[in-house]
């Protein structure tokens, strides 16, 4: 049963994400089909959730630890998907960029002082909580990324180089309160999840079948599976 459950689980992985892939990145489809950050994360999430499923089926160390990886994979999607195709102009690379934001705070303030409550959502507190699942999912993955330091060196990087990129491709402008946002955000989710021992917590929650019996937990993935077929069908149809 759970190879067959397994094989199902790959197909409708590698099906979901080219069906993805042709509604976010190929032309204009993100319009016509009328893609948002809203859509993009809960067909993500649908995808995540299956493979959360089939995990407590196999309820193997090896395959928990395989679905970290994948969630991450699937992360990376995302936020790709978010900083240069969503509502952006086509990528196009330049030898040159826009003129960049370069005084910390600057836009920061003048968001807070003139920006609407939907400019503030998206240009503060998204920019603030962007990078999150990352951390999250790497203090998941492994316990040495719980140091603020192992963060800052694979995170900071990650920040500078979606900044570079939008510069010099169009598809946004280079603004170090960005970098600045992404990168608090991130430091003080860590901090406060890490010396309350909170992530010790949820890390059980990803490595663990809850001992449900398997009749049900064969069921739960069943139904997951249809909400994923389901949506796909919304979206595209």
């Amino acid at each position: 049963m759970k190879g067959k459950i397994n094989i199902i689980k790959n197909i409708t992985l590698i099906v979901s994400l080219l069906i993805y892939s042709y509604l976010i990145f190929v032309g204009r489809n993100q319009y016509i089909f009328d893609m948002s950050y809203t859509k993009c994360i809960l067909f993500l999430l649908l995808i995540c959730l299956l493979l959360y499923t089939y995990g407590m089926i196999d309820n193997e160390d090896k395959t928990y630890k395989k679905n970290i990886n994948l969630y991450i994979l699937l992360y990376f999607i995302l936020l790709i998907s978010i900083t240069f195709f969503i509502g952006r102009t086509n990528i196009k690379f330049y030898d040159w960029w826009y003129r960049g934001q370069y005084e910390a705070f600057y836009t920061i303030t003048s968001q807070l002082k003139f920006g609407s409550k939907l400019s503030i959502l998206k240009n503060v507190i998204g920019n603030s909580v962007m990078l999150i699942p990352l951390s999250f999912l790497l203090m998941i993955k492994n316990n040495k990324y719980k140091n603020l330091f192992r963060q800052l060196v694979i995170i900071l990087p990650i920040i500078v180089s979606i900044e570079l990129l939008q510069a010099f491709t169009h598809t946004g402008a280079f603004d170090i309160d960005d970098i600045l946002l992404n990168y608090l955000g991130t430091i003080i989710f860590t901090f406060i999840i890490t010396r309350f021992s909170i992530i010790d917590k949820i890390k059980k929650i990803f490595y663990t079948d809850y001992k449900i019996n398997e009749n049900i937990k064969n069921g739960i993935f069943y139904v997951v599976l249809v909400l994923l077929v389901f949506y796909v069908i919304i979206l595209v149809f």
